[in-house]
């Protein structure tokens, strides 16, 4: 907490002061030493009164909906937090208080500052939402950057709070529907897959999910011979539930200005839940270019898609459109792919391309509907 400070109220004040102190000299009289000696008390009273709300003052700042989504993508949207101010004091309401919020979307470049008024009645608690209009898809961080009460005259003020907790809110776009076509990309079966479920049983013998004693219904196929041979009686084995393989999904940040950054967003975030209402996980590939690496992400949840959205919401658009390619010619060392998918608002050579290393590479141009 600060001490008390003068605003612009005080000035004025001041200069009241001053030409009733003039007035009492040049008219001495008792009407007008009263009138001065009240214009020097009353600032007194009104420092007295604001230290008193001060230390009876509390301020909390949480973020209510930490996931924003546009109604579409010409309109913007917003970004909400919550300020509550309790004042525990039993006489004195405080009539005017300012909050100073700063913002910042460090993906699209949208930042400012905003003041917020409030007031709150003795005994009470007053909660005031502020929202922030976001244009643009990122990571919004907002932050209160200080809290300040006045007097009942505006003739002091006082800090009661400064620097709280950066608050983050996800801007994410509307949907929109994308064809991936399902025979090329859903792997229903799953035959060829090596990665297997650590919580299910399923039917493949070719990885043994669990051993147990032989049931009613269990089949003759599932004994475990040896092992029923050493323990004297029927041992059966189950076998594991094979998991869909995961696309690999290359995002290229490239975009000419903010509204194709938007565009690349709703892509990518349309086409992972596609992928994923088919229970089909992703493996996105992106290139970091404020930390400059390659970073890699395995989807397969809904929560884990917007853990990986802030992550690359950390990183800036770029104008180059080989970036991502030279970057991970450059990281993989010659690791082929068999497939994969290249997300992008952007031309590309097919040329371009080849250096990947993908067997079968679909680009997938996002500005398309």
């Amino acid at each position: 907490m600060g001490g008390a400070g003068m605003t612009f109220g005080t000035l004025i004040y001041f200069f009241i002061l001053l030409t009733g102190l003039l007035i009492s000299v040049v008219c001495l009289q008792y009407g007008t030493v009263a009138v001065m000696g009240a214009l020097i008390i009353v600032p007194v009273f009104m420092l007295a009164f604001l230290i008193v709300m001060r230390y009876h003052t509390t301020v909390e700042v949480e973020c209510k909906n930490p996931l924003a989504e546009k109604d579409s993508m010409e309109k913007p949207a917003r970004a909400t937090i919550a300020l509550s101010v309790e004042n525990n004091g039993k006489f004195l309401p405080i009539s005017k208080g300012i909050a100073w919020v700063c913002y910042e979307n460090f993906f699209s470049g949208e930042k400012g500052n905003m003041k917020v008024r409030f007031s709150v009645d003795t005994g009470k608690r007053r909660g005031r939402r502020i929202p922030v209009v976001i244009h643009h898809c990122g990571n919004v961080s907002i932050q209160v950057k200080k809290v300040r009460i006045y007097d009942y005259l505006n003739l002091f003020a006082t800090t009661i709070g400064k620097n709280y907790e950066i608050q983050d809110v996800l801007v994410m776009p509307p949907l929109k529907e994308i064809y991936l076509g399902k025979d090329r990309w859903y792997n229903e079966t799953n035959e060829d897959s090596d990665r297997f479920s650590l919580y299910k049983k399923g039917d493949d013998p070719s990885e043994i999910f669990d051993i147990r004693d032989f049931k009613d219904g269990d089949r003759i196929q599932q004994i475990h011979w040896k092992l029923s041979s050493k323990a004297g009686h029927y041992m059966v084995k189950d076998g594991s539930l094979p998991l869909a393989k995961a696309i690999y999904i290359f995002l290229d940040l490239c975009a000419g200005d903010a509204q194709m950054a938007d565009l690349l967003v709703q892509g990518i975030y349309s086409v992972s839940m596609e992928l994923m209402a088919q229970g089909v996980p992703q493996h996105y590939i992106w290139y970091d270019n404020i930390n400059e690496i390659i970073q890699e992400k395995l989807i397969e949840h809904e929560e884990e898609l917007f853990w990986m959205f802030e992550d690359l919401f950390k990183c800036r658009t770029t104008k180059d459109p080989g970036e991502l390619i030279r970057a991970y010619i450059e990281w993989e060392e010659g690791r082929p792919k068999e497939s994969g998918l290249y997300l992008t608002v952007v031309d590309h050579p097919g040329s371009d391309l080849d250096g990947l290393g993908i067997g079968e590479l679909i680009v997938l141009d996002l500005r398309e509907d």
